[in-house]
């Protein structure tokens, strides 16, 4: 039993309650009948288009939404969700108040485990890393499971709360919380930090911020503007494919990023008042940023919608776009160069570093995986690659913690 995962270690400074998920019935029949009643805009050249170069196109939009009406199956996903140790807890935070952040975990019985934190990114949530914790279920019991494995939910996302005060969430807070959370569960005096996307910008502040992070590992890494790039002399054939996909992507994929970080009241109100809205706008990104040779199924994308609907969680979520200010202004964004750091590369992630590039910047790697599939939700694409990888590198940073 999964459960049996669920023993919280004992005199922890902080105090979780166990959760459970449940959707009422009336939501489930509401959210059914909004997908019945939300129309699909009328054939146009753009949305006729199969390739995605002008988003989601028409015809999977309303297979899409079929699909919604006629298989999907919430009941399922949601006992999948329920079948792992899930709880909540109040985190006190001096500027965003009382938070109260959900997250799912593994804990070991073992007196040596290492803790690790996984954080997610957008348009993600902490269901991303159950298809690795399944893993972990059944390679491991408490007894030897080598990790305490923790999964939030990030501030103002899925099933976590927000600023209990007036105040605007923003990276630096949701990192403290996130350090706060791991604090107490009495990880303190060390932990291991794990993060994609906005997780990984909220890993590398951590890395930086916080001494309780000890290590840190991150599937997804941007160069500062003041970390040149190496030679292009140095990188492989596959290497320069990979960057000239990132470069395409920032000419024709960024749009998303620019109206979040400069009108995300705006856009927080349009997607929220049509689930089928919802769908186009995340799903699109489900599709684009994933490897078109192992595509996300519409069932795993429904499922991810469906938990963004049921949550509230993307008007709430945008304070990602203080990511996209910074960008624009050329700013930096905090990195370790000191603390033991792994890198897994997916070839179909949005932005990546090649290996030449990362050993030269950041002297301290000790990790860096290439990997042949996958791309931006390294975990939920290829969960097994992505576990031995968090693996390995726990087993090269040990010493790190003696």
């Amino acid at each position: 039993m999964v459960k049996t995962f669920g023993t919280i270690p004992e005199n922890i400074p902080g105090n979780p309650t166990p959760f459970t998920l449940h959707i009422p019935d009336e939501a489930l029949n509401e959210l059914r009948q909004l997908i019945k009643l939300s129309p699909i805009g009328p054939k146009t050249w753009w949305n006729q288009d199969m390739t995605g170069q002008f988003g989601v196109s028409r015809p999977w939009l309303t297979e899409a939404k079929e699909t919604w009406l006629s298989d999907f199956n919430w009941r399922k996903h949601e006992e999948f969700i329920n079948s792992f140790p899930n709880f909540k807890i109040p985190i006190a935070d001096h500027e965003a108040g009382s938070v109260d952040i959900h997250f799912a975990a593994l804990f070991s019985k073992k007196k040596n485990a290492m803790p690790i934190i996984f954080l997610h990114g957008y348009p993600g949530s902490f269901l991303e890393f159950l298809p690795m914790m399944q893993l972990l279920t059944e390679k491991y019991t408490p007894e030897t499971l080598p990790y305490h494995v923790i999964v939030p939910s990030l501030p103002d996302y899925g099933l976590s709360g927000g600023a209990s005060e007036n105040v605007e969430m923003t990276l630096d807070q949701a990192a403290r919380i996130m350090n706060q959370l791991m604090v107490d569960l009495g990880f303190g005096s060390g932990y291991i930090a794990q993060g994609g996307d906005l997780g990984s910008m909220l890993t590398r502040i951590i890395s930086v911020q916080y001494d309780a992070c000890k290590a840190f590992h991150v599937n997804m890494l941007v160069l500062n503007p003041d970390q040149a790039p190496g030679s292009m002399a140095d990188l492989t054939l596959d290497e320069r494919e990979h960057l000239e996909r990132t470069n395409k992507w920032r000419e024709t994929g960024f749009a998303y990023a620019l109206e979040h970080g400069t009108r995300p009241s705006t856009i927080g109100l349009v997607i929220s008042s049509s689930p089928l809205a919802l769908l186009a706008w995340i799903g699109e990104k489900h599709l684009e940023w994933s490897d078109p040779r192992g595509p996300i199924s519409l069932d795993t994308i429904l499922s991810m919608v469906t938990f963004y609907w049921f949550t509230s969680t993307f008007p709430r979520a945008l304070y990602h776009a203080e990511l996209v200010k910074n960008v624009l202004a050329g700013k930096s964004h905090p990195i370790s160069l000191e603390k033991p750091m792994g890198y897994s590369l997916f070839p179909y992630d949005l932005v990546l570093v090649p290996h030449a590039w990362a050993k030269e910047t950041y002297p301290n790697l000790v990790l860096f995986k290439t990997h042949s599939a996958g791309g931006h939700f390294g975990g939920l694409e290829q969960p097994r690659a992505f576990l031995e990888d968090v693996e390995e590198f726990v087993e090269k940073v040990r010493g790190t913690f003696e």
